[in-house]
């Protein structure tokens, strides 16, 4: 699993160091590694936008498939499989595909905002591993402090406490000026909230929790209007909650840095939702698919009568 990790986070931990060398400031950086996330994953969004609308145009056929084969889950199966190769439809387009996507970019994100010495700064292994050994040192330091995974963290957190005579000065200036600016809001971005604590970190799971919800129900109210059986479906309904609670809990469980790219990827992602939905909306795309099936339609019958013409002609001749 460490080495998945280790994958995922080397690419995204160099576009933020290189947001950084040009921003010198760490949230900026999340930001605009976020935008150019999107960005590149557009067309795939686009294509998810299309997938959608040729479920939606589906239902009515896979409704009747279902009428017709009430008792038999097997044959309804095949029916439907036949129908999406009929249609030139995938599932992975209308669902699967952007969770694959999204993933690895979530575990390699979590990741670097763990090691930010090694994928942001760039500091040698051996410069680390003497800088942690400082602070596991430490005296009073909690156990979820000394945890492995966190290490760097703890060096940051405690790097005004740690003896560095032996560390080269061009490292403890760059450490140093990153410390100083690793804040946002008055609040220290290498600090986990912790639901038992009232503070200011207490902002970044609300600010979670409002922008998934409210993405959330836009998703909800979108789907009652271009797909109303789904939406009567008892399990949307409970997904409409359950996923901005998970946003909550998964603010509590990670540095706030953390925090703050789920908030930023969240509303980002929503904004694109509804551009997407007035660019590409079902009824836009759907149309746009009956004048290409209805010119590729004619296009095959031209193309069959001109087959036809010269075969009657040779005959003829």
């Amino acid at each position: 699993m460490e080495f998945i990790r280790e994958i995922f986070s080397i690419p995204f931990g160099y576009l933020i160091g290189f947001f950084y060398s040009l921003t010198d400031n760490y949230i900026l950086s999340l930001l605009f590694m976020t935008i150019a996330v999107k960005l590149v994953l557009l067309p795939s969004s686009i294509k998810q936008q299309k997938g959608m609308a040729k479920s939606q145009r589906l239902q009515p056929k896979i409704r009747r498939i279902k009428e017709k084969y009430p008792n038999d889950q097997r044959k309804q199966q095949e029916e439907m499989n036949a129908l999406y190769q009929r249609e030139g439809y995938s599932s992975m387009t209308g669902g699967c595909a952007p969770l694959l996507i999204s993933f690895p970019i979530m575990m390699g994100v979590y990741a670097v905002n763990y090691k930010l010495l090694s994928y942001v700064l760039h500091i040698p292994a051996d410069i680390i591993q003497k800088l942690t050994d400082m602070a596991r040192a430490l005296p009073n330091l909690g156990t979820y402090e000394k945890q492995e995974f966190r290490q760097e963290l703890t060096v940051i957190s405690h790097w005004n406490e740690l003896d560095l005579s032996g560390i080269p000065t061009e490292y403890v200036d760059k450490i140093t000026d990153f410390t100083n600016k690793f804040t946002f809001l008055g609040m220290n971005l290498e600090e986990t909230p912790q639901y038992k604590v009232f503070n200011v970190l207490w902002l970044i799971p609300i600010l979670t929790g409002v922008a998934s919800l409210a993405m959330a129900l836009y998703t909800y109210m979108r789907q009652r209007k271009t797909n109303p059986e789904m939406a009567k479906n008892p399990s949307m309904g409970c997904m409409t909650f359950m996923s901005p609670a998970m946003s909550i809990w998964f603010s509590f469980m990670f540095p706030a840095s953390v925090g703050i790219y789920i908030i930023m990827s969240t509303v980002l992602s929503f904004l694109q939702m509804i551009v997407l939905n007035k660019t590409h909306s079902p009824k836009k795309v759907l149309a746009r698919l009956m004048i290409d099936e209805t010119i590729n339609h004619r296009a095959k019958e031209k193309i069959l009568k001109n087959v036809a013409e010269t075969l009657d002609d040779s005959k003829k001749e």
